[in-house]
């Protein structure tokens, strides 16, 4: 389902999943203007889009990296892991008298999920590190090319 071209008859404005009113286009020749409109309706604008990547890049930076979090923990910490009837996993992580609990789709990705959750509430909700922006590395000059075969040096 393509984009259609040619004339537009109408450009009403029409609410998007996220609340704010866009213009949708009304073309003369549209087969697939109910599942297009239907599309429309059901997805972010842009602005709200790029909002809600921000903020979830944000929390992302907040969370502690896989070793941080495994390194964190203290000697002693325990894990205990079942599978639950619909297939998923559940866990708690124990350490220091503070207690984890979750659900995930892998064992692995469970285990990560309660470290980072123990370790975020053993810092404290004032004690999340800054996240800092990486300086880009220098790029190392380039090695000089070899010539060719039957190619000499001037």
């Amino acid at each position: 389902m393509a984009v259609p071209t040619g004339e537009v008859v109408a450009r009403p404005m029409v609410a998007r999943a996220c609340g704010c009113m866009r213009e949708f286009q009304h073309y003369k020749v549209d087969k697939y203007r109910a599942q297009r409109l239907a599309k429309f309706q059901g997805t972010r604008c842009e602005d709200c889009v790029a909002k809600l990547n921000e903020q979830q890049k944000q929390a992302a930076a907040q969370l502690p990296k896989k070793g941080e979090a495994f390194q964190a923990l203290p000697t002693g910490t325990q894990l205990a892991l079942s599978r639950l009837p619909d297939g998923t996993w559940g866990g708690s992580l124990t350490a220091e008298g503070r207690s984890v609990t979750g659900t995930g789709e892998s064992p692995h990705g469970l285990t990560i999920a309660l470290a980072r959750q123990w370790v975020l509430e053993a810092r404290g909700p004032g004690e999340a590190p800054k996240p800092t922006a990486a300086a880009p590395s220098p790029k190392p000059p380039a090695a000089p090319k070899p010539l060719p075969a039957g190619v000499r040096k001037p």
